[in-house]
């Protein structure tokens, strides 16, 4: 409602004419009237004597009562829009924080597995794929035949990627010249068959001695950096580029 129909209400309500409200003011009928009509408005100083006489807030007898209640509503409104979006931006935050912990957590544990050779691990890794590689087969009588053994396989024919897998393949069943061929994903042993020589490459088969070669000589010679390349191979499960000089040796 406007000020003039709220001043009129007002009045009304104490069953008052518009001398009397007049009177009380120390205004003249025709400035009540000037009011009721929307001609004019009162000065600041007889609101507040209308305020206190009808016991209303200066916003209503300015704004009108509807419209206080609106803003009340749309303040009430707008609060609670506002209380809902920073639970539901609080819950995403938690959940996004959540899945981004879990998979850190996840790309750790791919790392560790790899950078351990737990084939476990590696077995559900996405980022790996499933590779051939071969190494020549240890002898084993029949007392160790169903042990597991490890030994470093060549991953590829240029003698720059190495695994070292450990598997059983059960004793030679008379091969001549065996050599082990794996199929694996990291350390995990999906399949693994002996072949004989024939079926091995001869740039494969040239990395694997040059590589047997490599580590019986460093062995022999006790040398502070060949002792260190043997200590440090040790400990490695997973070999690339560095084993190209034992090629070139």
């Amino acid at each position: 409602m406007s000020f003039e129909q709220d001043i009129k209400r007002l009045r009304q309500s104490k069953k008052m004419t518009q001398q009397e409200l007049a009177d009380i003011l120390h205004v003249s009928r025709q400035t009540v009237s000037t009011w009721e009509n929307g001609k004019n408005y009162p000065s600041l100083e007889i609101l507040r004597s209308i305020c206190v006489l009808f016991d209303v807030s200066f916003e209503q007898i300015m704004f009108g009562e509807e419209n206080t209640m609106k803003n009340k509503q749309d303040m009430a409104t707008t609060i609670d829009r506002e209380v809902k979006l920073k639970t539901r931006y609080k819950k995403l935050t938690i959940t996004l924080a959540t899945i981004f912990i879990f998979f850190c957590a996840w790309i750790g544990v791919l790392i560790f597995g790899y950078s351990k050779g737990i084939g476990a691990i590696d077995r559900w890794n996405p980022f790996l794929t499933y590779q051939v590689s071969y190494t020549k087969m240890p002898a084993l009588t029949k007392t160790n035949s169903q042990r597991e053994w490890t030994a470093w396989y060549s991953d590829n024919e240029m003698g720059t990627s190495w695994t070292k897998l450990t598997l059983s393949t059960g004793e030679n069943p008379g091969v001549v010249e065996p050599y082990v061929m794996a199929y694996h994903k990291g350390s995990y042993v999906k399949i693994s068959r002996i072949v004989p020589a024939s079926e091995v490459s001869t740039l494969v088969r040239g990395d694997l001695e040059a590589f047997e070669k490599y580590q019986q000589e460093t062995s022999k010679k006790g040398a502070s950096d060949d002792s260190n390349f043997q200590k440090d191979l040790k400990k490695k499960v997973h070999l690339t580029d560095t084993i190209r000089t034992i090629n070139n040796n």
